[in-house]
């Protein structure tokens, strides 16, 4: 793949995040199920660590991360640069130890992303707050299964994939 068909990749891969990004704002608003928003990129992240080599995907780990860090609250100063960092790697090591390439791949990285963001914000919660664990896991657990109805955007990142593969 020369460098321009590379950047062409990249620059479609973050237009299509923009536009899921702007599409889950504008149609689901603060739609709630079971007292929770879905949440969408860790999903993204997910979807195309899945499909990428595991450098391009951490390097995209990483400015997602950077990008949802000024966009988006968080419990604390650059949680999402790192725990999406995390996720891309922990990703990637199951995807070439444990799954082959396919939805449940997708599915398995979105569940471990997660994890280590709920898992980083509970932590923070917990020690600047006091806030009890138990009712945290089970938002987050919540959060989770809510944000999976979100997948149906994987097709999207999979036909870019294939685009740019071929």
């Amino acid at each position: 793949m020369t460098k321009r068909e590379l950047a062409f990749k990249w620059i479609t891969y973050a237009l299509c995040t923009l536009l899921l990004l702007f599409l889950r704002a504008l149609l689901l608003g603060n739609w709630r199920l079971w007292g929770v928003l879905p949440f969408l990129p860790p999903i993204i992240l997910a979807c195309v660590v899945s499909l990428e080599e595991s450098t391009p995907a951490t390097i995209f780990g990483l400015v997602f991360g950077v990008c949802c860090d000024l966009f988006f609250h968080a419990p604390f100063p650059c949680l999402y640069t790192v725990s999406f960092t995390l996720a891309a790697l922990t990703a990637l090591l199951l995807s070439k130890s444990v799954f082959q390439q396919g939805f449940a791949r997708v599915v398995a990285n979105t569940f471990s992303t997660f994890f280590i963001v709920d898992l980083l914000s509970m932590l923070a919660l917990a020690t600047r707050s006091g806030t009890a664990f138990l009712p945290m896991l089970f938002f987050c657990l919540r959060e989770t299964l809510v944000s999976c109805l979100l997948l149906v955007c994987y097709p999207l990142f999979f036909l870019i994939h294939r685009f740019y593969s071929i």
